[in-house]
């Protein structure tokens, strides 16, 4: 069973002191769970490159998580620093994952323009910056996770 983490970016203080899943980091964990993924850990924290960056290496370096789903803060907002921590943590861009699961969200979504997600791989955990729209996020995954699958088996020569 693959070993999976999702990191939910929240701007939204009071979501953070709830210390509550958001909606999106919710239906991420029941969709990889039908998937029959292992969903390890599902954490919400700040929109920081710092925090982003420490939970991400974490995850994959002490959880030794097979794949990480990060969802928020991928936008132009200021504060939208999702793509630079990840950038900062991995080893090798998928730049295909996000060019593909940003053209197939195209057909249903115009802002999925302005997304600046992207993918990559930190030692053997694959991290994907999914869309934060409540409504592609299903379509996204749909679309893109027997892709993430091969991935995820390459990366661990399985």
């Amino acid at each position: 069973m693959r070993k999976a983490g999702i990191l939910g970016i929240s701007k939204d203080k009071k979501e953070l002191l709830l210390n509550e899943e958001s909606y999106s980091t919710k239906i991420i964990k029941k969709y990889l769970e039908n998937e029959g993924y292992n969903v390890v850990v599902t954490k919400n924290i700040e929109s920081k490159i710092e925090t982003i960056e420490e939970e991400l290496k974490n995850m994959s370096d002490d959880l030794n998580l097979e794949l990480i789903f990060t969802v928020g803060g991928i936008y132009s907002y200021e504060e939208d620093v999702t793509p630079e921590a990840t950038k900062n943590v991995i080893h090798r861009e998928t730049s295909g994952i996000s060019e593909g699961i940003r053209y197939f969200c195209l057909q249903m979504s115009k802002k999925i323009m302005l997304s600046r997600g992207i993918a990559g791989i930190r030692n053997k955990t694959l991290i994907v910056n999914l869309p934060e729209t409540t409504k592609l996020i299903i379509p996204a995954l749909d679309f893109s996770l027997e892709i993430i699958k091969s991935s995820i088996e390459m990366i661990n020569k399985k």
